[in-house]
């Protein structure tokens, strides 16, 4: 959707009650509303576009998990929109595989999903369990299981963050 305001008109409220409403009648689960910072110039509005597209792009794929505001904008996207830019680089697409081995040799997509989200909810348990209809020792057997395959430690950071970018280069370059 391309709107048109005049330059008196709060694009950001506007675009908020069109999300609200847009939500209200789709679903809150699947529906991501992502805008450009507003554009002055007609010849600015191709550049908005991409904007608004990448944002979309960027967390398409997560966001029955992530929190986001009604309107997802460039500033809200984070690392995930800097993959989103990077997952066609050889580079990044090595490390996605060379981290994510033991998962995709065997392409446990439960494992995978139950992955994604507990890196997706910053690391939380309980939220991971819920989100995956388990109980807690079950997500334990889980994680537990991710973490051998993969030879890391979900514990500690850097092999998380590590984990995350390589699952969300993964995810960026099967779109």
């Amino acid at each position: 959707v391309l709107l048109s305001l005049p330059r008196d008109q709060d694009a950001g409220a506007l675009a908020a009650h069109f999300a609200t409403r847009l939500r209200t009648e789709t679903g809150p689960d699947h529906t991501v509303v992502a805008a450009a910072e507003p554009r002055a110039a007609w010849d600015d509005v191709p550049t908005g576009l991409r904007e608004a597209q990448h944002v979309a792009d960027a967390v398409a794929d997560s966001s029955a998990v992530l929190d986001l505001p009604p309107v997802v904008r460039l500033k809200d996207v984070h690392l995930r929109g800097l993959v989103r830019l990077l997952r066609d680089d050889p580079h990044v697409q090595s490390f996605a595989e060379r981290e994510l081995d033991g998962l995709l040799r065997e392409t446990d997509e439960d494992l995978l999903s139950v992955l994604r989200t507990y890196l997706a909810t910053g690391r939380n348990k309980s939220r991971t369990a819920q989100l995956h209809h388990v109980s807690r020792p079950a997500l334990y057997r889980r994680l537990e299981s991710i973490q051998v395959r993969l030879g890391v430690d979900l514990d500690d950071f850097e092999q998380a963050a590590s984990v995350h970018i390589a699952l969300l280069a993964h995810d960026a370059q099967q779109q």
